[in-house]
């Protein structure tokens, strides 16, 4: 009798750590999500790009490019709905949500290969999605490549995890 109850402890024991032991991916070295919101699936449009219940809008397909490019959005393991915006003075606003630990992280405006600017935000701590909105002044925007990365300090070594780049036009 003491030996199955031992037999069935150990069983029990090894199910339980076998069930804790799951791999989780949550490197932030993976590429990132780019999505279009208004975006639907491609089966049901025809070779011209419509689809097959919707009239010809008139919007050409350079308006229809620039329009989606302006509705990106970039996510990661820990940002996601990240979009940019264009205000008329010239500059630009980034909105988001950020799932990062104790709600920071970090933010890069870079030029080329210089950092114009490094700053953090204060957001909701993990696990809940907490907003953002990060202005960024026109004067940073001096140069064609610039660009905008979100990113978290590893706890563990200091180095940048779940970076987030996104081009500026």
């Amino acid at each position: 009798m003491k030996s199955k109850l031992m037999l069935l402890l150990f069983m029990v024991l090894f199910l339980g750590l076998a069930a804790c032991s799951q791999d989780s991916n949550t490197q932030g070295d993976k590429e990132p999500d780019i999505t279009n919101p208004g975006e639907k699936d491609q089966g049901d449009k025809k070779p011209d790009g419509r689809e097959d219940d919707q009239p010809d809008s008139g919007v050409t397909d350079e308006e229809d490019k620039q329009d989606k490019e302006e509705n990106k959005q970039y996510g990661n393991n820990a940002f996601k709905e990240v979009s940019v915006s264009a205000l008329q003075d010239g500059s630009v606003v980034v909105n988001g949500k950020a799932r990062v630990f104790e709600g920071v992280f970090q933010y890069a405006v870079i030029a080329g290969t210089e950092v114009v600017k490094e700053s953090h935000y204060q957001t909701e701590g993990a696990p809940a999605w907490g907003s953002f909105e990060i202005p960024i002044e026109k004067e940073l925007l001096t140069s064609e490549e610039v660009s905008l990365e979100l990113f978290v300090y590893s706890a563990k070594d200091g180095s940048k995890i779940d970076i987030l780049t996104i081009p500026i036009k």
